[in-house]
């Protein structure tokens, strides 16, 4: 038992291993009570190369997925009642569109997951703080008594939070009954998630047995003070499980004193490394110029180094023609 940002907290907890992946349990005051960190072999591969974008991150998020349905599966067994009628996703534009979590429901299942769509726009207030806005919603496949899915990328959580809002609305307006909403995220900060735990309370007043589940990919990160970035280590915030912290340690730098760990974004934009790779590459590499300029860490030099080689190589690789149309 320790303290952890004022409150009372154990290490996680391993309570199980789902499809070659280690489920943690998060006993945390200020996160829902259904917290878990799951420690997969694909999230991996995204968090620790930030070079992986376009193609190959869209097949190792479909994984990642599949990997979470999985786990979800068996940790929830109320789930293997549920029909396809009963559950649907709520697809917060634009960043959940990369998890792919109807392609992975359609080869879990052989079954087409129910789709809402929420456009939520993040905006700079000032420093690190941000506010967003809702401009678009359809909520047309919106279950009665239904279990709800998201996935997306958790920094601040105001995004989130106004999806959160705006579903709960349309919830009530309808007079619909809600069981439960499954939360995963490849990346979330510690901070951003907290906003999960006023969410529901605000749901359990309309629908006292709602829960929310939260499931995060190799820990909960700490959000640097520009409100962008996730940072395997902040005093305070970052919360990981022994084996994570050993896998940052193999790959930038001892966890506790390098320079890495505690100032690379373990995600980058998730939208830019779906949807716009060449802008997200084009960062990986000023990044890491701007690093060698500071650090005098020379495991992060070498690791700085290799990212620049790599990242220009998949520049030159987008540059490419097309190749010849498959027959």
């Amino acid at each position: 038992m320790r303290k952890f940002n004022g409150a009372r907290v154990t290490n996680p907890k391993k309570i199980g291993t789902v499809a070659g992946s280690s489920i943690y349990k998060v006993e945390h005051l200020q996160l829902p009570k259904n917290t878990h960190i799951v420690c997969m072999p694909p999230a991996r591969k995204i968090l620790y190369d930030p070079t992986v974008c376009g193609m190959e991150l869209r097949d190792l998020a479909l994984e990642c997925s599949k990997t979470f349905l999985k786990v979800a599966w068996n940790t929830l067994p109320g789930l293997k009642k549920l029909s396809t009628r009963d559950i649907s996703e709520i697809v917060v534009l634009r960043g959940s569109l990369g998890y792919g979590f109807d392609q992975a429901f359609e080869q879990l299942f052989n079954s087409y997951l129910p789709r809402c769509f929420v456009g939520a726009r993040r905006f700079r207030i000032s420093g690190g703080e941000f506010g967003a806005y809702i401009f678009y919603t359809n909520f047309d496949a919106l279950p009665e008594h239904g279990v709800l899915f998201t996935g997306d990328t958790i920094a601040t959580g105001v995004s989130l939070s106004q999806t959160l809002a705006a579903t709960r609305s349309e919830l009530r307006e309808r007079d619909y009954d809600v069981q439960k909403l499954l939360v995963f995220s490849i990346a979330a900060s510690y901070k951003g998630c907290t906003k999960l735990l006023e969410w529901e309370k605000r749901f359990r007043e309309w629908w006292p047995d709602f829960d929310i589940h939260l499931f995060v990919a190799e820990g909960l990160f700490g959000l640097a003070d520009n409100g962008t970035d996730l940072l395997f280590r902040k005093a305070g915030e970052a919360m990981l499980p022994e084996e994570t912290k050993k896998r940052v340690t193999m790959t930038y730098g001892d966890y506790d004193t390098g320079f890495l760990p505690g100032n690379i974004c373990a995600i980058f934009d998730w939208g830019d490394r779906n949807f716009k790779p060449e802008r997200h590459l084009e960062d990986v590499v000023k990044f890491a110029r701007n690093s060698l300029k500071v650090t005098k860490d020379e495991k992060a030099k070498e690791v700085l180094k290799k990212l620049i080689v790599d990242a220009k190589k998949g520049l030159k690789k987008l540059d490419q023609p097309l190749p010849k149309l498959r027959r």
